[in-house]
């Protein structure tokens, strides 16, 4: 049978329970495919979900095996089903009492939507005042994967909800592995709030967290305690935090942190966050009064804030400082805290960028934890600009600075002013180009001596003329199209030699040999050395694309530069000049048969003596998400380094996965790094154990921790998951 009548059944049920899973707020968040493993019911297929919502509103369709009406009620009988727009309500038994204003459900009482499945002995609506109750209910919600039954579900308001005697979890039904149990739990969508009473939590029938009031929010954040970190380490001890999230405003939130350390007392924690249109900032602290083992108060602050001033202008301020250079290495940093950072950076900068100029005020000064101190810059002003670079179009370029170096134990002190202006015209076709280039250097400094002031000013021209051709074939390796490519390219630099040994270095070094380098205008990075140069650069490139994809599997580059004249210019006068008419030779090679693969190969190669100068080989293997297995392999002649790492992370079976990195110096043959992991995955929680060892830079030690992780699926993590603990470098290579 049809029935409509749209004053009968103005239910709302589906916009009182969607959107209220039972999550709390310090639930994780959700992980791509995190329910793979568990069974989940359905509660409408696509093809009742369009008849449910094809339903105009305010319409109430109803079906039963037979129905009788008097004036004083509606009764149905037999597989009732009353349909309402987005809704379904199930039993074998409906009476309406039209006096009353109340509909009562009995037997296999059930209620279906997208957001919602519900199933009862019996229940009572009132569809006039929108409230209700249902008895010995189960319930189900798919946007958190929540299983849970309650003694009772009354329905307060249209956005307001009670339940009794609660148990809930997201692991199926016939096997609660983890269950939290509460004797009220109250829902209210209009203020954003759930509170739950005498709430339990039980994991393989253990209680093990119990609070006799939770306040959580039902979407977003909430003020509340986050779970706490456990772990340990051989220069701490036990470590335990208790972090506390307070929740104060929108753009606002802070986390306070009570931490204990068995080794070295009780530490306390703080950071404050905001995000404004136009700003946003970040405050971190942290204090340790009287450490038990070095007798002293240890401390950090970290400042970061950014703001967006006007078109085209920014604004960024960094402070960092600690009490002490062990502080990294005593573990007393957050787990996101590098143990060989070894400079702190404190820096204000004004920056302006458009299409065409840069603008750049900074003042930038360093606490230093480890190695030499560097230069602090009390300011740094820079400009530069480029007009759009056209074929066969004059293009002109500015770079400009002046910076002031200071140094509270270090002469001399000064200011430079660094001018580069250049004009180049590109010239180009299809397949070559030619790029003649123009620029004057004018460097200008004040230098500050015990002995006195003094200026001095360097000042060169330097000429460059880079070209290349590029070639290309079609290519058929086994049945597979391909696009062959050859590219050699010419680079010529004239630089005149200028006497640069009395210039202090405040920020200057030898750049790394590498193929990219070869190529630059100086081999020296920052201004105080601009290098004389006679040479010419000689590089041949070759890369091979798969035609169906477009992607590169394969390439090849290697150049050497000859020289003309020997390099006078070095950092020191204890330098010699270097004399040698060929460098050495820098080849590059990449390779990706599949996708999947990925192997990398660079070397630099002494003509001269036949000596491999620097060897670096990494391999890379990941045939899908979740299965990785990387190898690299480093070696460095002149200080005789040989380095490898390899790590494998690799599901053993659906459930389990493990993981190992170790990183060793093959010289010394002692370990550098090391880490093992074993994760268990079942339906509805994981489990983790990792184990690290890390050498501590300073005192040369090798230190050991252990961490491990309980996370219960939708509603708690503790830790961090395995990529987590590879780090994102090798994940994202």
């Amino acid at each position: 049978m049809r029935w409509i009548h749209a004053k009968y059944f103005p239910l709302l049920l589906t916009p009182l329970l969607a959107g209220w899973p039972l999550t709390y707020g310090w639930a994780a968040e959700a992980e791509e495919n995190r329910w793979h493993l568990c069974p989940t019911p359905f509660p409408i297929d696509a093809l009742q979900r369009q008849t449910l919502n094809d339903i105009p509103p305010g319409e109430i369709h109803g079906y039963a095996d037979s129905l009788t009406s008097s004036t004083e009620t509606i009764l149905l009988r037999g597989h009732v089903q009353v349909d309402r727009q987005g809704i379904r309500l199930l039993s074998e038994l409906a009476e309406y009492d039209r006096q009353t204003d109340i509909i009562h459900l009995q037997g296999g009482v059930g209620l279906r939507s997208e957001d919602l499945l519900i199933e009862g002995d019996q229940a009572s609506y009132s569809p006039g005042r929108q409230e209700g109750h249902f008895d010995q209910t189960r319930f189900f919600l798919p946007a958190s994967h929540g299983f849970g039954r309650a003694e009772s579900i009354r329905v307060i308001a249209p956005k307001q909800l009670e339940l009794t005697q609660l148990h809930y979890t997201t692991c199926p039904p016939e096997q609660e592995d983890w269950l939290l149990s509460a004797r009220r739990l109250t829902l209210n969508q209009l203020t954003n709030t759930g509170e739950a009473y005498h709430a339990t939590l039980r994991f393989k029938g253990v209680p093990f967290f119990y609070s006799p009031y939770l306040n959580f929010p039902l979407a977003g954040r909430k003020s509340g305690m986050l779970p706490p970190s456990i772990g340990r380490s051989d220069i701490s001890g036990e470590d335990v935090s208790l972090p506390i999230y307070w929740n104060i405003a929108p753009n606002q939130d802070a986390t306070i942190t009570p931490r204990h350390l068995s080794k070295r007392g009780s530490m306390l924690g703080a950071e404050y966050r905001f995000l404004g249109r136009k700003q946003a900032g970040e405050i971190q602290l942290a204090w340790l009064p009287d450490d038990q083992l070095s007798g002293e108060d240890r401390s950090e602050l970290k400042l970061h804030y950014q703001a967006r001033l006007a078109d085209n202008w920014r604004s960024e301020l960094r402070y960092h400082r600690v009490s002490d250079v062990s502080y990294y290495q005593d573990d007393l940093g957050g787990p996101d805290q590098s143990h060989a950072e070894s400079q702190l950076e404190r820096r204000v900068d004004l920056r302006y960028r458009d299409p065409y100029w840069r603008f750049l005020a900074m003042a930038q000064s360093y606490q230093t934890l480890a190695g030499t101190s560097p230069y602090q810059r009390l300011p740094q002003l820079q400009l530069r600009g480029a007009t759009p670079r056209r074929y066969q179009q004059w293009q002109y370029s500015l770079q400009s600075e002046a910076v002031s170096f200071r140094h509270p134990d270090r002469l001399p002190t000064g200011e430079r002013v660094d001018l580069k202006p250049s004009i180049a015209l590109p010239l180009g076709g299809q397949a070559w180009f030619l790029t003649p280039s123009l620029s004057w250097r004018h460097t200008e400094y004040r230098i500050h001596d015990d002995s006195a002031d003094s200026r001095m000013v360097r000042s060169m021209p330097l000429v460059s003329l880079d070209g290349g051709v590029f070639f290309e074939r079609p290519l058929l390796l086994a049945g597979q199209g391909y696009t062959h490519t050859l590219e050699p390219r010419l680079y010529y630099l004239r630089v005149p030699y200028r006497e640069q040994d009395a210039l202090p270095l405040f920020d200057t070094a030898q750049t790394p040999f590498s193929y990219a380098n070869l190529f630059r205008d100086n081999r020296f990075s920052g201004a105080d050395r601009q290098g004389d140069a006679n040479h010419l650069t000689v590089a041949l490139g070759s890369r091979l694309f798969e035609d169906s994809s477009g992607k590169e599997r394969a390439s090849i580059a290697i150049a050497q530069v000859y020289h003309m004249a020997d390099r006078r210019v070095t950092l020191t006068p204890s330098q010699s000049m270097e004399a040698q008419q060929r460098s050495d030779i820098i080849a590059e090679v990449g390779l990706s048969p599949i996708d999947s693969v990925t192997l990398r190969l660079t070397e630099q190669w002494d003509p001269y003596h036949r000596n491999t100068e620097q060897f670096n080989a990494s391999l890379r293997y990941s045939p899908q998400k979740g299965q990785l297995f990387h190898a690299g392999y480093r070696y460095y002649r002149p200080d005789a380094q040989k380095q490898a790492d390899i790590t494998l992370l690799w599901p053993l079976s659906q459930r389990w996965r493990i993981l190992t990195h170790h990183s060793r110096d093959l010289t010394e043959h002692r370990t550098i790094s090391s880490l093992a992991g074993l994760e268990y995955d079942s339906c509805c929680w994981t489990v983790r154990l990792i184990g690290q060892a890390r050498r501590n830079h300073i005192a040369n030690e090798l230190k050991h921790s252990m961490m491990l992780t309980l996370e219960l699926k939708g509603l708690a993590s503790l830790g961090q998951s395995l990529e987590q603990s590879i780090g994102r470098g090798i994940l994202d290579d």
